[in-house]
């Protein structure tokens, strides 16, 4: 029943005042078929605290509301509220091109289709925006399940699916109508040329992260990378454009040209792959590289891997497999690979031994097979040599002579190894050359104070012998052979050696060239390292000679080779280094062929076929100078 306030309205007029009562009571009075009476009951204070108390929890709640969503949460709604207002587009731009010497392309962009999702877009209500993820999840042929958990509790625009097959690309763009919280966006690849013979230099681009994931790829990121133009449309409440304009001007990345010869170096693959696969032997690496720069021209490592397996998005099965297959292999030994050198180390002792005035080029030792050591041990030389001076001693890589010039013997003083590891240093072993590759590694120089530290043990004479032969603890890469030969060939002075030539611009013109990098000079004179380099001249001119089978190409050529052992019994690493042309050396290769099963000089036949190509090819419309 209703209720009013006991107090009465008056109204005045003319000749008094009518009441409340009076009104009501002449409007019943017209109505003759119904009971009246003077209404005058009253809200009672406990309806009326109730009635108050409710409006007042209304209006509390309406201000904490609008507190909490234009105070606390304002920002993100703001934010919310300009991304459906404004809408940010990217244009595309080019990644930087990968180019060898002769600015021949290594490294190209192709399109691609990504499937990008923006679930700000999806409709409001929830069974339309469940209906298009069906069919998103249909066209793409995934379980919904799986999409729902790639799109999951994530905000603004991500990719859902890269590299869209041509037929789904199709659909979706067909049916574009039907999809507000999907799109197709036009991306782009890398596509690798000769990918496995290059996959160690160059690398690869990850998809999944959009950047460099190995190589020259990963090292010049940031030259190589591109900025996406955007592109800002502004619309109103009901969708309609009210302006477009770009906010941000596409960026191609910047274009790289290395030093790499991409002809040598594919001919290096033509030559070494089968001998790598048919002689059983674990691994081949093959490095070229000036000795007056330091440019390298080739690096080869066997297995390689396919770079363009990395151009889509791998699934963990397909990577493992990748893993699991023998001829498929990430590790590049050239840079990384660390190797008992063998008799590739004879010419630093050599080197070294002039230098300190411990032997002269006419020093003459008798060789008769092998030592017999204060033990009661025999150490053994591969043959008998007879009398050996230091051009015999090379050519023929004779232990005995090096293992008296390096630790002595009976009334000759040898060097000792604190000198040995002296000069090991100056020719570059035991640190990074500095190359412009992630994954070097820095070979190591052994010392009697780290032998004891780690063996328990003191440093013999034998120990020293095992070094002065490229066995025992010394570790180094082939890059490092290389350089180090390089110091042969130059004169003694060590380059670093360098992958990248120029950075370019996006229309070619050279923004920045890398100039050769000299590190040490003069660490031993010219004149010491002459009669070196003659010894290493009559390793292949004398039919004695460890690389005599390089005697017949037609240009000029001087070499050291080596076998060192291994852990596993008939089984040797085969190493060669050569420099050529020996008057005046235009480049130094250094070869290991890993884990060859017997001692067989598979690296001399490899070395020999990648000469005889450097020394008859024309280069552009130039012969190489010197052959």
């Amino acid at each position: 029943m209703l209720g009013f306030p006991k107090r009465k309205l008056r109204i005045k007029r003319p000749g008094g005042e009518i009441e409340t009562d009076d009104i009501f009571l002449d409007a019943l009075a017209k109505k003759k078929d119904r009971h009246y009476e003077k209404l005058e009951t009253s809200l009672s204070d406990r309806n009326f605290r109730f009635m108050s108390s409710f409006f007042g929890l209304v209006f509390l709640f309406l201000l904490f509301t609008s507190f909490y969503f234009q105070i606390v949460q304002g920002s993100y709604y703001s934010e919310k509220s300009d991304r459906n207002k404004f809408v940010f587009k990217e244009t595309e731009a080019q990644r930087g091109i990968i180019y060898d010497r002769n600015l021949k392309q290594l490294v190209s962009n192709a399109q691609s289709f990504d499937l990008v999702c923006d679930p700000d877009l999806f409709p409001e209500d929830e069974a339309a925006r469940e209906r298009e993820k069906i069919e998103a999840a249909n066209i793409l042929g995934i379980p919904l399940a799986d999409l729902n958990a790639l799109i999951g509790e994530k905000e603004g625009e991500f990719t859902v699916s890269f590299d869209l097959d041509k037929e789904k690309v199709i659909v979706f763009k067909a049916r574009a109508d039907d999809f507000s919280g999907f799109s197709i966006k036009k991306n782009q690849k890398r596509e690798y040329v000769f990918g496995q013979d290059f996959a160690h230099i160059i690398g690869y681009v990850s998809r999944a992260e959009e950047k460099g994931g190995a190589g020259i790829e990963k090292y010049y990121d940031e030259e190589l990378k591109e900025t996406a133009g955007i592109i800002e449309t502004e619309k109103d409440v009901y969708g309609n454009i009210i302006k477009q304009e770009m906010s941000r001007a596409p960026e191609s990345g910047k274009n790289i040209v290395l030093n790499i010869d991409m002809d040598l170096q594919e001919k290096a693959a033509e030559i070494m792959a089968p001998i790598v696969r048919d002689s059983g032997a674990k691994s081949g690496t093959v490095i070229v590289m000036d000795p007056n720069t330091g440019a390298v021209l080739t690096m080869l490592t066997l297995p390689s891997y396919d770079n363009n397996a990395f151009s889509k998005i791998l699934t963990d099965e397909e990577y493992q497999e990748m893993l699991n297959d023998p001829d498929t292999s990430f590790f590049n030994r050239a840079v990384s690979g660390e190797y008992a050198i063998g008799s590739t180390v004879k010419p630093f002792i050599a080197s070294a031994a002039l230098k300190e005035g411990t032997i002269t080029p006419e020093t003459s030792i008798y060789c008769q097979g092998g030592i017999a050591l204060k033990d009661g041990t025999f150490k053994n030389d591969w043959k008998a040599h007879g009398y050996v001076d230091l051009k015999k001693a090379i050519a023929e890589s004779c232990d005995v002579f090096f293992y008296t010039v390096s630790g002595g013997y009976e009334n000759f003083k040898g060097l000792g190894i604190e000198k040995i590891d002296d000069y090991l240093e100056l020719f570059g072993f035991g640190e990074k050359t500095g190359i412009d590759l992630e994954g070097e590694m820095a070979g190591f120089i052994p010392t009697p104070e780290w032998k004891k530290e780690k063996t328990g043990y003191s440093w013999y004479p034998g120990d020293t012998y095992n070094i002065s032969i490229g066995q025992g603890y010394l570790r180094a890469t082939p890059l490092q052979l290389a350089v180090a030969y390089s110091a042969i060939a130059n004169g003694g002075k060590i380059v670093k050696p360098q992958l990248i030539k120029s950075i370019l611009d996006q229309d070619n013109n050279v923004l920045k060239e890398f100039s050769p990098e000299t590190l040490e000079e003069g660490i031993i004179e010219d004149s010491f390292l002459g009669e070196v380099r003659a010894g290493m001249r009559e390793t292949v001119l004398s039919p004695s000679g460890t690389a005599y089978s390089l005697s017949h190409l037609s240009g000029t050529s001087a070499a050291k080779s080596g076998t060192a052992e291994t852990s596993r019994a008939e089984v040797y690493h085969n190493l060669l280094t050569v420099f050529a042309p020996y008057e005046n050396p235009e480049i130094v290769i250094s070869a290991v062929i890993e884990s060859v099963p017997y001692e067989k000089l598979l690296v001399n036949v490899i070395v020999r076929e990648l000469l005889a190509y450097y020394f008859t090819r024309n280069v552009g419309e130039e012969v190489v100078s010197g052959y």
